[in-house]
């Protein structure tokens, strides 16, 4: 506090009457140049124009990087941009936006017309091209352009009909429909029947529900429901009227 501060009149919350307290600042913490105790203004930026983390308004450092470590026109300290080329357009490996060198040859040794530098011709001491395939149109990995190998299989294991060695497509599907335990999508084999032998009616080759009736509603002994026949008989020889067939042909 200055010798004039000393005369200075505080209300009762120690502000003076321009609001300033005794250290020089006000209500909301900032001093008449408008800075805090922590030399930063309203805006969080220093006398210097930087804030809490040394970046100024435009997001700049003092050494003029922003926070990803660039400059202004793009480049960080090695001199290379967010993609990784230098303001000569080459990479750290010396190679531009194409994959030459400024000598106009790509990593594997090749010119821009395709001749590789050590061989004089367009295949390399391996035998590749440029585009890595051989004379034969594949490459070290043994497959071709469209990526399949000498069989015609992919990296997957699948030919262009999208079928494996053993004839089955991703989803476990042969040509015709079935899988290797010989059921379809829907789970039918090829004569219609499922796993347990019932047909998408729900009858077994014989023609028999699983409870054990077929589509008369009659089961394998010939009865219905009830414990009738066809004729109108249950299994001790009577009809519904308790009948035989001696009394019904006498009546």
């Amino acid at each position: 506090m200055g010798l004039f501060d000393k005369f200075k009149k505080f209300d009762e919350f120690g502000y003076d009457k321009d609001g300033y307290d005794k250290d020089g600042y006000n209500k909301k913490g900032y001093n008449k140049k408008g800075y805090n105790k922590n030399g930063y203004d309203l805006d969080g930026y220093n006398k210097k124009g930087y804030n809490k983390n040394g970046y100024d308004e435009d997001g700049y450092n003092k050494e003029e990087y922003n926070k990803n470590g660039y400059n202004k026109k793009g480049y960080n300290k090695n001199g290379y941009n967010k993609k990784g080329y230098n303001k000569d357009g080459y990479n750290k490996n010396g190679y531009n936006k194409k994959g030459y060198n400024k000598n106009g040859y790509d990593n594997h040794g090749f010119y821009l017309d395709g001749i590789h530098i050590d061989t004089r011709i367009n295949f390399d001491k391996d035998g590749y091209n440029k585009k890595g395939y051989n004379k034969n149109g594949y490459n070290k990995k043994g497959y071709n352009k469209n990526g399949y190998d000498l069989d015609g299989y992919n990296k997957k294991g699948y030919n262009k009909n999208g079928y494996d060695l053993d004839g089955y497509n991703k989803n476990g599907y042969n040509k015709d429909g079935y899988n290797k335990n010989g059921y379809d999508r829907n789970g039918y084999d090829c004569n219609g029947y499922d796993r347990n032998g019932y047909d998408s009616y729900g009858y077994d080759l014989d023609g028999y529900d699983s409870i054990g009736y077929n589509k008369e509603e009659y089961d394998r002994l010939g009865y219905d429901h009830l414990g009738y026949n066809k004729e109108g008989y249950n299994k001790d020889g009577y009809n519904k009227f308790n009948k035989n067939k001696i009394e019904v042909k006498n009546d």
